[in-house]
């Protein structure tokens, strides 16, 4: 299928191989395997996520409502929720969060408090339990798609219709045509 951008489907790809590789590996590598499903998966979602966002031009208000010039990928997503799902739009960030976003975001995106926790776990340097279930793996790395997915029909609904257009061998062309040109 193809993705928002060249970002995006090297990191699906990558996900994807390492689950390959957890399903018929050995079982000493399979739990580094399943990190890199689960990471990768949730780069995707925060790939995919931001490109949106930037193709709908509303970067800048994000950022702006945010407060934050980098913002993680929680608020990112708070942000898009609050934009074009919420009923009842949050004038703030605070207002945001104090109207239980945190809780709306687990409801709505299946799956996005154990991807988002796993990625911010890593990056710590811990490698929490979700991991060390092939089969949860397996869940995490669809429910990512998923959300991305869900991300991209509430764009659509809203009158914003962002193709989904660069395959994983345009995006492979892509890399390898950037890096030949930096040697």
């Amino acid at each position: 299928m193809p993705e928002v951008n060249e970002d995006a489907s090297l990191l699906i790809a990558t996900s994807w191989q390492a689950l390959g590789r957890a399903e018929i590996g050995r079982g000493d590598t399979r739990l580094c395997d399943s990190t890199v499903v689960i990471l990768f998966a949730g780069f995707f979602l925060e790939a995919s996520l931001t490109e949106l966002i930037d193709k709908l031009g509303r970067m800048q208000d994000m950022r702006d409502f945010l407060r934050v010039q980098h913002p993680g990928l929680q608020d990112k997503l708070g942000w898009f929720y609050n934009e074009y799902v919420a009923r009842d739009k949050a004038p703030t960030r605070k207002q945001m969060y104090k109207r239980g976003i945190t809780r709306k975001l687990r409801r709505r995106f299946p799956g996005f408090s154990t991807i988002h926790k796993f990625r911010n776990d890593v990056a710590h340097g811990v490698i929490n339990n979700s991991a060390r279930s092939l089969t949860r793996t397996r869940l995490l790395r669809q429910q990512a798609k998923e959300i991305v997915d869900s991300l991209f029909e509430i764009s659509a609904k809203a009158g914003h219709d962002v193709l989904r257009e660069t395959t994983y061998w345009q995006a492979i062309t892509i890399h390898a045509q950037q890096q030949s040109k930096d040697v």
